[in-house]
């Protein structure tokens, strides 16, 4: 009878390392699946997280705040319900893989633009898809490779010439003298009136940046789409629609009501650039950044004849204008493409006017000594000049922002 040779020592050994080899393989292997898997339910998480914020965007007009973000919940209370969007907002899977750190693998919430962006950070330990690892930042127009956390570098720097998102629509942007411009009028808000040519409807006396109120001319919301909206001054500088009846005193501190003080004050553009309803870190124009507009596009860079600036402001051929007429200087040399996106006059229960004939914006100041009006720029077809004025607050106007 043949009996069973035992393994040697040596042979006991061997057999372990290999065990433990083949075990350490499959832990990594293990490892690795779960790690892909955190990383995919991480993306997965971001989209669902994108959608719900849309649909409150949808709903509201805006984004959440950082505070209704951060009660755990996407939800909006409407006139008649609330919705929920999602029920209960993930966290970041754990642990942190690949080279995230505890800190950035929690998911950063931020509102931007007032309401009208938002970005939220966190981390891929892999490749995931087209996304490389590393530090990721969610944003209403899709995922960027940068670090938009506490501390972080954020989405990239805006450069003049980039265009600016704004209210779901993109603003195209020029640079004149240093100085960045919304390269088109603004068009933000809800239309007052959208039927007929006569509306005497004004805008709420109860300023409020998430219902904001524009006219579009002739009533015709396409207009809005190429001329931009038409606002009251009140509007255009975030303030109840009073404030079209008041005279002001400004001493380069606050401009202050006589006839509502507290309710119309506000601080005086002269030295604080006045948002209004631009997108944040933008303004209003002043005088004097409107006065310094025109001294360049006269005087300095842009050369030329002296009442040439509208001229070079103003868009090419009788597209958008009656008539051309830019005097000695080249059309739009500036980049500013100006229309003729005319006006809404409130008497006679409110008509439109001058469309293709004048372009029309608000400045941020209030005429002293008048308390119904306020200052304006004028490009006029037929005239290459750049022109400062005033008008009556209840008139609507264009508005064009200007970068802090």
């Amino acid at each position: 009878m043949k009996t069973k040779k035992a393994f040697t020592l040596i042979e006991l050994l061997v057999v372990i390392a290999i065990i433990g080899i083949l075990t350490t393989i499959a832990v990594i292997s293990l490892n690795n699946a779960r790690a892909k898997a955190r990383d995919a339910k991480r993306i997965a998480d971001m989209k669902q997280v994108q959608t719900a914020l849309e649909l409150f965007f949808n709903d509201r007009g805006r984004y959440p705040t950082d505070e209704e973000f951060a009660t755990g919940s996407i939800y909006s209370t409407s006139t008649n319900s609330t919705s929920t969007y999602m029920q209960i907002i993930p966290s970041a899977s754990n642990p942190p893989d690949g080279g995230c750190t505890s800190g950035q693998n929690t998911f950063y919430y931020s509102q931007n633009e007032s309401g009208n962006s938002y970005t939220i950070s966190f981390c891929l330990g892999g490749t995931t898809g087209s996304l490389a690892p590393g530090l990721k930042c969610l944003t209403p127009g899709g995922v960027l490779s940068v670090d938009c956390g506490p501390g972080g570098g954020g989405p990239p720097a805006f450069a003049c010439g980039d265009t600016v998102s704004y209210g779901g629509y993109d603003y195209p942007t020029v640079e004149i003298d240093s100085k960045c411009w919304l390269a088109e009028n603004l068009n933000i808000g809800t239309q007052l009136c959208d039927t007929g040519t006569i509306c005497a409807l004004e805008p709420d006396d109860t300023f409020d940046y998430n219902d904001i109120e524009k006219y579009c001319y002739g009533n015709n919301l396409a207009n809005c789409t190429t001329y931009g909206g038409l606002y009251s001054w009140a509007e255009t500088v975030g303030l109840p629609n009073k404030c079209k009846s008041t005279d002001y005193t400004c001493d380069g501190t606050t401009c202050v009501s006589v006839t509502y003080p507290g309710d119309c004050d506000y601080p005086d553009p002269a030295t604080t650039p006045r948002q209004g309803i631009c997108p944040e870190d933008w303004h209003v124009p002043s005088n004097t950044e409107w006065a310094t507009l025109n001294n360049y596009l006269v005087v300095e860079g842009q050369g030329g004849a002296g009442t040439d600036a509208g001229g070079k402001l103003k868009e090419a051929g009788t597209t958008h204008w009656s008539t051309e007429n830019c005097g000695s200087s080249t059309c739009n040399s500036s980049g500013f493409t100006a229309l003729g996106g005319g006006a809404r006059y409130y008497y006679a229960g409110g008509i439109f006017d001058e469309l293709g004939v004048s372009g029309l914006f608000w400045k941020s100041v209030p005429t002293i000594g008048a308390a119904t009006v306020a200052d304006k720029a004028t490009i006029i077809d037929s005239d290459p000049g750049l022109h400062s004025g005033n008008d009556y607050r209840r008139v609507g106007l264009s508005i064009r922002c200007l970068m802090d």
